[in-house]
């Protein structure tokens, strides 16, 4: 049977993780695993880990779970590394999804003033942890999910030696509901994207080999959640993801925050429910609570990615992943999110369908702010971060990039 593969979970503590090992333990025909959750919080690790293993104690196919708080320990041999840490938890999301409103913004965690803030604490974070990583169990793949991705997955590939890849769970949320506009099964499509973390667009459709997306293009009533004014998407002739409302409806997004609890205090609340619940001794399933909170990344995208790689499937995910030349209008360094072949042997791009010359600036230009920006997080350059903070989309000019900048950069 050989050895199992060893899984490594940082940000192991989360209330979700038992999400990831229902996943896990759902999959018949996997190899042996091994995971081990690695938290700060012993209290709060004990009780999730106590319900993990009752989760792996049903798989079909062997699972174990361990935990721990020694990194050095937790991370030593590990095979692959789940990277889901939160810094400062939903109490610096709730700031990240709130301070931006005071200069006329609406707040987000991934986009906008509101991610930039997250990346400044959640990078030197994340490199601390990977420099132990590197010492500890080198070969490890790194499967990033840790928001905002992409500044992440940056960091990752330009500061450590590790190999990684980002995972996000919103283009296959986008895939469905173009299926579901098609009423079509999800399988049966090919739905090519091209952008980068929260940044991107489906630019073509095929059904029994025809390209769809023109017809799709007259009936975007059809499309559930579509962020932007359907005229506009009919003009790009591209659909963009759920964070583009961001960008091209601030205003209305501004308007709708204010007054409202952010959704980190919801998600505040839901974690005391699901803590909970978690201290009951007779616990053997996913309790309500967690079910309720939701954890489908684990189960669309990073288990199947997991298990493609381990297993050398070839299957074809959309990830984010280190440019090189599939796109040769970009920085090969940058990170972009597209169509990519899984093996054992690593990552491969496909080649996306034509972007419009207007949609490669917009990208050209996120990519450019993104590196900057982490740059200026490693290096601590103001200089850097005020340039990064201009070219922001939300920004609108220098004077608010620089308000922005003295609120949040270190003193």
């Amino acid at each position: 049977m050989g050895q199992p593969i060893r899984l490594a979970v940082l940000g192991g503590s989360g209330v979700a993780t038992p999400g990831l090992i229902h996943a896990l333990a759902r999959v018949r025909d996997r190899p042996p695993m091994q995971v081990t959750l690695l938290g700060r919080s012993a209290d709060k690790l004990d009780r999730v880990a106590a319900l993990s293993r009752r989760l792996a104690d049903q798989a079909s196919a062997p699972l174990a779970v361990t935990h721990t708080t020694d990194l050095h320990r937790g991370l030593e041999g590990a095979d692959y590394v789940l990277n889901q840490i939160r810094v400062g938890g939903y109490e610096a999301r709730a700031v990240d999804e709130t301070f931006p409103h005071a200069f006329g913004l609406p707040g987000e965690e991934t986009v906008g003033p509101g991610g930039m803030n997250n990346a400044l604490r959640t990078i030197p974070a994340t490199l601390e942890q990977c420099r132990v990583l590197e010492a500890v169990a080198p070969q490890a793949l790194v499967i990033n999910l840790t928001n905002p991705s992409s500044y992440i997955q940056y960091a990752l590939s330009r500061y450590t030696r590790l190999a990684s890849v980002g995972t996000c769970d919103s283009p296959i949320g986008l895939a469905q509901s173009i299926a579901d506009a098609l009423q079509a099964p999800l399988e049966a499509l090919w739905v090519g994207y091209v952008g980068m973390h929260h940044f991107g667009w489906v630019t073509e459709v095929r059904w029994n080999g025809r390209d769809v997306l023109p017809e799709l293009l007259e009936r975007l009533d059809q499309v559930a959640g579509l962020p932007v004014d359907a005229d506009l998407v009919r003009a790009i002739g591209a659909i963009p993801t759920s964070y583009f409302k961001y960008r091209y409806h601030a205003d209305r997004m501004l308007a709708g925050q204010k007054g409202k609890r952010p959704r980190a205090e919801q998600l505040l609340q839901m974690q005391d429910d699901i803590l909970a619940d978690l201290q009951r001794d007779d616990l053997q399933g996913m309790p309500d609570s967690l079910v309720r909170r939701g954890a489908g990344w684990y189960d669309r995208i990073i288990v199947p990615v997991l298990l493609a790689h381990a297993t050398d499937s070839r299957r074809v995910f959309t990830l984010n992943v280190r440019n090189g030349d599939s796109l040769p209008w970009m920085p090969p360094e940058s990170i972009v999110e597209l169509p990519t072949l899984v093996t054992r042997q690593g990552f491969y791009p496909l080649q996306p369908a034509r972007l419009p010359p207007d949609l490669q600036a917009m990208l050209r230009t996120n990519a450019a702010m993104e590196m900057l920006w982490v740059e200026a997080v490693v290096e601590r350059s103001f200089d850097k971060a005020l340039r990064a903070m201009v070219l922001n989309p939300m920004i609108q000019n220098l004077d608010q990039a620089r308000a922005v900048l003295q609120q949040i950069w270190p003193k």
